[in-house]
């Protein structure tokens, strides 16, 4: 690595290396966060620990980071506690002789209240001192990197606590000494409490001149792309994509944040032959025509899986299981009354008792909820007319839902355009409701009451 190791091996502060370069592969990083020494070198077929590849693994990063529930699994938490700006800043060495790159990981914002902008996971090539700190790169020092860059909430075009993220970008043509702000558009603002799939992309300009390529996706959607930058110059051919720097980082100035700040991280994959497709979160709803909606549910944080990357989507969904989901979305208080006798110890049993006090759920008998019975579509109907306040209508839809007491809401969810019934006339009310067919349901019902 010539040069680039000499920088690497200062940054890594008292981390130990070897010269050795991690193998060159389809993919050069492929790292789910499943286990709590995730940074440690691999093993051997000698079982001996190879080269150190994560460098500069700090006491802080592993007092602020634990490995939790995730999108795919287990995966990184990362914890900026009040007044703190390190959550975490290993960075891994790449390949020898890498001059264009991409990576992909899944981000959620679960709690971010930043009162300053920052930065999160991307790649760069710094030198001893420069392309950090406000130090711009120098023809003695050279050196830059392109971390992920996030915004205040409710800024920059954000609105309530949204965040629009961006690249944070040491280069040549940069106008000041600290890192540019290159904002992402409008696709790339996050909401919180929401899984994202974000993908990142760099080439390295030809040596002087200001052809270098950044580019940014969001879900798939194209958020960013230049091609006119300058990360190296004539004579730099040895500057490249050195490291990918797992970095999450408030501020940079005097602001001091007052809460914590946490996210999560899943699914870290670095390639040096093309991008990394977005990952959905279960793997066995590939053949619902219903997959959009599971995994766009549960991204929003609404649906939930029935075990391990498994959303089970052809069982019948049971009432505790629809009204949690539509508990997800309301987000209501909590009550102190206890409304049923047959939710006793039920997993369930908070979420029942707070739907009951929002008039969502009304039993199925007195004091009873019977939480694990299915829901028949037309119960499902009239959950999601409750939920949602949706209003009655004097059109009829339907042929065979006469003298059904939920008739009026079927009649409401079919004139939002919720459903279209079993076929062309009938909804078929009495057949239960499962599992993929409700989270369409429920995502048609948001789009309705979201406008759009």
């Amino acid at each position: 690595m010539g040069a680039r190791y000499l920088v690497a091996v200062v940054v890594a502060l008292t981390t130990a290396l070897s010269p050795a370069a991690p193998a060159t592969a389809d993919d050069v990083l492929d790292e789910h966060f499943e286990e709590e020494d995730w940074w440690q070198p691999p093993l051997d077929e000698n079982g001996e620990p190879g080269p150190a590849l994560w460098l500069d693994y700090r006491t802080t990063d592993a007092a602020r980071t634990a490995i939790v529930e995730a999108y795919r699994a287990d995966g990184l938490e990362v914890v900026i506690p009040p007044a703190g700006r390190r959550g975490a800043g290993p960075l891994y060495l790449l390949p020898d002789d890498v001059d264009e790159a991409w990576f992909r990981y899944h981000l959620n914002l679960d709690s971010w209240a930043a009162l300053d902008s920052g930065k999160l996971p991307g790649f760069a090539d710094i030198g001893l001192v420069t392309a950090r700190g406000c130090n711009p790169s120098t023809q003695a020092d050279p050196g830059w990197s392109a971390r992920v860059l996030f915004t205040e909430p409710g800024t920059e075009g954000a609105e309530g606590d949204d965040v629009r993220l961006g690249y944070y970008t040491y280069h040549l043509g940069q106008p000041g000494d600290c890192g540019e702000f290159m904002l992402w558009n409008d696709e790339g603002i996050v909401e919180q409490a929401r899984w994202y799939c974000i993908e990142g992309h760099i080439a390295m300009n030809t040596p002087g001149a200001g052809d270098g390529v950044l580019e940014a996706w969001v879900d798939g959607k194209r958020v960013f792309h230049r091609t006119n930058l300058a990360f190296r110059r004539v004579g730099e051919e040895w500057v490249e994509v050195n490291t990918f720097w797992l970095n999450v980082y408030f501020g940079g100035s005097t602001v001091v944040n007052p809460v914590d700040l946490e996210l999560r991280f899943d699914e870290l994959v670095i390639s040096d032959s093309g991008r990394v497709p977005c990952l959905t979160r279960f793997t066995d709803d590939d053949d619902s025509a219903h997959e959009a909606s599971i995994e766009l549910l549960f991204d929003r944080g609404i649906v939930a899986g029935c075990a391990q990357n498994l959303y089970c989507p052809y069982r019948n969904v049971s009432r505790a299981e629809l009204v949690a989901f539509l508990d997800r979305w309301l987000k209501l208080p909590s009550t102190t009354t206890d409304y049923f006798d047959d939710d006793d110890g039920h997993w369930a049993e908070v979420v029942l008792d707070r739907m009951a006090e929002a008039g969502v759920l009304r039993g199925c008998g007195v004091r009873r909820a019977c939480p694990d019975t299915p829901v028949t579509r037309e119960q499902a109907a009239a959950f999601l007319r409750r939920t949602f306040a949706l209003p009655l209508v004097t059109e009829d839809f339907f042929t065979d839902d006469e003298g059904s007491v939920f008739e009026d809401d079927i009649n409401a969810i079919a004139a939002a355009g919720i459903t279209v019934g079993c076929d062309t006339t009938r909804f078929c009310p009495e057949i239960p409701s499962r599992r993929d067919q409700t989270a369409s349901l429920i995502a048609r019902a948001i789009t309705y009451v979201e406008g759009s």
